[in-house]
């Protein structure tokens, strides 16, 4: 059984979920953002400038870059969504990003509450993530509070260089273990400081470049997250799960609590893991190249694949 986001006979697509313009609190102007990720060869980019009414750092509307688009390459309307409620954060508000948002989204209102906004945006259409957790220090609970997102960032460039508090696996990890289904992506949440972009993307296996086929693959969880390497295989035969990819050090697969199963090595493209004494609900694949890069899988839940290999 082909496991998401190889399924399908689709193209992927490079794109980067979360960063800034000077339309909020970024550098350069949103020309510049779109010709910058275009000339590293991506096909997408979200300007996901902070949205709330705190002007010093934040815009009050969502920014329309649709005459940036081009036939090779695209923009989605998103946002940073902020609202009152998180502690471990000097303004007290929280950071959520939100890709494929109407163009007419209006910032929180006075009192909304995190889920709340959550919801709103997930009624407006959008792909809703828990941006970099580690960054401003969320708690479990905090966390428990967001599990409606569709997804949450286990990478987040900007906060790696610039405060090594980039991961959100920890958190991710807690939550799975709980059950919660949540999808993963890493970001470069670039400003357009030095060396903040090109960092971490998703590739997203989606019908057409277009905003509302990479939306709907984000939704689905077609897609995989990496700094570096790919993956360009990934399937599950009875317990044992078939891994293809680009060349790495590192192969592992994580589950519940402390279990994993690992195959280090030079130069490896390909694995076969038997996962018949995993006693897991889920399970999740990271790969590591000889420079450290990594790409993760999405989480799968066995309960999930067997319901699809039924239907």
């Amino acid at each position: 059984m082909l496991l998401p986001p190889f399924d399908q006979a689709q193209p992927f697509f490079r794109g980067n979920l979360h960063g800034h313009s000077n339309h909020s609190d970024g550098k350069t102007s949103p020309e510049a953002v779109v010709e910058s990720y275009a000339q590293l060869g991506y096909d997408f980019t979200c300007l996901s400038d902070h949205l709330w009414k705190d002007t010093r750092f934040a815009a009050e509307t969502v920014l329309d870059n649709s005459s940036l688009d081009r036939q090779d390459f695209i923009t989605i309307p998103s946002a940073e969504l902020h609202c009152y409620g998180k502690a471990y954060d000097q303004d007290g508000i929280w950071h959520i990003v939100a890709n494929g948002l109407p163009l007419d989204f209006a910032q929180a209102r006075d009192g909304e509450t995190v889920d709340a906004m959550i919801k709103r945006a997930m009624d407006a259409g959008a792909y809703v993530t828990i941006a970099h957790p580690e960054w401003y220090s969320m708690t479990y609970e905090e966390a428990q509070q967001v599990t409606h997102a569709h997804g949450i960032e286990i990478y987040n460039h900007s906060c790696v260089i610039s405060s090594n508090r980039g991961s959100g696996i920890a958190i991710a990890d807690a939550l799975l273990n709980d059950g919660v289904r949540l999808s993963f992506t890493a970001t470069d949440d670039s400003h357009f400081n030095p060396f903040d972009h090109g960092g971490g993307w998703v590739m997203v296996a989606a019908e057409e470049l277009s905003a509302e086929a990479i939306v709907k693959a984000l939704k689905a969880g077609r897609h995989y997250s990496s700094t570096g390497p790919n993956f360009h295989h990934l399937s599950l035969e009875d317990n044992t799960l078939i891994i293809g990819c680009s060349a790495v050090n590192s192969i592992i697969v994580s589950a519940e609590g402390h279990l994993a199963r690992d195959l280090q090595g030079a130069n490896l493209t390909y694995a076969e893991i038997d996962l018949s004494a995993l006693k897991s609900s889920y399970f999740r694949v990271t790969i590591r190249d000889h420079a450290g890069r990594m790409a993760w899988s999405n989480p799968y839940f066995f309960d999930d694949l067997k319901e699809t290999n039924d239907d």
